[in-house]
């Protein structure tokens, strides 16, 4: 397995805090959930070096769901440069899609969809692209 390969299962949360005030107040406790690494692209974030180049990410976005605004399973962390590009998009759940069944990440570094859904994320995301993180 190589550093930009996805996982074998679909990620699964270690944690499940409850009653942060703001979402951003649930970042330490994501960050470890996702072990430092954006849950799209797999860049990894240093530790100890705080950067602002990741944050936190809602699934089902505030806009479309508020009932949801604090909700850690509704929570992801990753870049701000796919956070960016989700934007408001309705894609597949990425703890369950990004994995070694749905996506393929070949010798040359380039991202297979091996499903619509993971397809999907990959376009919406230009996981595919030149310019992405990884």
């Amino acid at each position: 397995m190589s550093a930009f390969d996805y996982p074998i299962a679909p990620h699964t949360r270690k944690h499940g805090p409850v009653g942060y005030a703001t979402y951003a107040a649930y970042r330490p406790w994501l960050r470890d959930d996702f072990t430092f690494r954006c849950v799209y692209c797999l860049a990894r974030e240093q530790w100890g070096r705080v950067t602002g180049e990741f944050g936190v990410d809602h699934f089902q976005p505030q806009a479309r769901s508020p009932h949801q605004a604090l909700d850690y399973e509704n929570l992801l962390y990753c870049c701000q440069s796919c956070n960016a590009l989700k934007g408001n998009a309705d894609i597949p759940d990425p703890c369950a899609i990004l994995t070694a069944e749905h996506v393929c990440v070949k010798a040359d570094g380039t991202i297979e969809g091996l499903t619509l859904a993971a397809r999907k994320i990959i376009r919406v995301l230009a996981l595919d692209s030149e310019s992405c993180n990884r």
